[in-house]
This record gives structure tokens, C-alpha cells and sequence, in this order.
């Protein structure tokens, strides 16, 4: 196996931190009543950071991994492929649902356009030339689901407790639990169905190298 450092994961890493950096900065320096404390608990309750940091920390492990190898947690084709499903989540539900009724200016729009539209686009284009040839176990998908069941469970919770929902289609207090519900399964669906896809392309590509070889 031929060892050297990845320096494509290295930068797509370092320009992800940037985004997430830039954001986390300006939600700091926004008016707001809240204490530091509360505006960080906030930062880190949106799908988003998250989604974003685990992004950051796939990257990262490449980047500072002298053997490109699949042995690691970060480099099998499963991990990968999950890390790539939630970042595209992330990226469709913003550009069909949240740009609608959100649009940030300035250094703000960066921020969200980093986060929303650069980290999704590198990630899949990474994963479509570098994995998406690699065979995925399938048996591997519900696993995938729990961190964002999780999250939608800690966000509803979350919001009882606090009244700060971070997505309007998961806002409680204005469309109901029932309608909550009903939004996280079908992000949940839309989930479940990208694993799939993913998943599926990535074998019948492994397939089909295999039998040219």
C-alpha cells in the first residue's frame, strides 16, 4: 500500500472548519439576550454544525492518515458513505425547503453557502470519485439512521425544555408535535432512501470493475 498524506482531504478539511468557524463567530457576535452559553448550546443543536463537524473530523482522519487504507473506522466505504448521505441531506433540505425563507447577507451568506452548498458538493464529488467503487454492506444502513433519529428525538426534547427549535418544519410550537412527527419521517425517508441509492450504486459499480478485471 503506498503511503503519503492526503492533501485533497486535507484542504476540503480545513476550508469545512472555516465555514463552521465563520459561523460559529457570527453567531456569537449577533444581539442577542442570550448568555454565550445558550448561543453555543444553539450552535451545536442545528443538524447542520453537526452534520458539518462530523464532515470535518472524516476529512481530517484522511488527511492525517499516513495509509489509505480501509482498516480504519473512517476509511471503510460504509462510513464514507454515511458521512456523504448526511451532508447531502443537509444540503438538499436547505436549497428545496430553508433558502425559501431564509437569506442571510454578507459574511453570513458565506457562512451558509460553506456549510450548505461547498461541504455537500466536495463530499459527494469525493465520495463519487474516490468510493463510490467500493463495495457497502447494505446490513450497515440502519445503523446510519440513529444519528439523525437521535437528533430529532434530543431537538423536539430539546425544544420543550427551552423553546428554541432549530428547523421550522420541527417548531412544535407552531405547527404541532403531530406535524413535527410527521416532518422527521420523511427526513427520515429521504434518509433511508439516499442510503439505499448510495449504497447501490457503489456495489454495482464494485460489480461491474470486478467483472472487467
Amino acid at each position: 500500500m503506498t503511503k503519503h498524506p492526503n492533501t485533497l482531504a486535507g484542504i476540503i478539511a480545513l476550508l469545512v472548519f472555516c465555514g463552521i468557524f465563520l459561523q460559529l463567530v457570527l453567531m456569537i457576535q449577533a444581539p442577542t439576550s442570550d448568555s454565550i452559553f445558550e448561543v453555543i448550546i444553539r450552535f451545536f443543536s442545528y443538524f447542520t454544525i453537526l452534520s458539518n463537524l462530523i464532515v470535518f473530523a472524516y476529512f481530517i482522519s484522511k488527511a492525517m492518515s499516513a495509509e489509505l487504507g480501509e482498516n480504519g473506522f473512517w476509511t471503510k466505504p460504509e462510513t464514507s458513505t454515511a458521512v456523504t448521505v448526511y451532508i447531502t441531506v443537509v444540503g438538499l433540505v436547505y436549497h428545496l425547503v430553508l433558502s425559501k425563507i431564509h437569506n442571510p447577507q454578507g459574511l453570513a451568506k458565506i457562512a451558509d453557502h460553506g456549510l450548505h452548498s461547498f461541504t455537500p458538493i466536495v463530499t459527494l464529488l469525493y465520495w463519487v470519485v474516490f468510493v463510490s467503487s467500493k463495495k457497502v454492506n447494505y446490513a450497515s444502513i440502519p445503523y446510519w439512521l440513529i444519528y439523525p433519529a437521535f437528533y430529532f428525538v434530543y431537538t423536539i426534547i430539546h425544544g420543550a425544555l427551552t423553546r428554541f427549535y432549530p428547523y421550522p418544519f420541527l417548531d412544535v410550537s407552531k405547527i404541532g408535535l403531530l406535524q413535527s412527527f410527521l416532518n422527521c419521517l420523511v427526513v427520515l425517508v429521504l434518509f433511508t432512501f439516499l442510503s439505499l441509492s448510495f449504497s447501490f450504486i457503489a456495489n454495482w459499480r464494485f460489480r461491474n470493475l470486478n467483472k472487467s478485471l
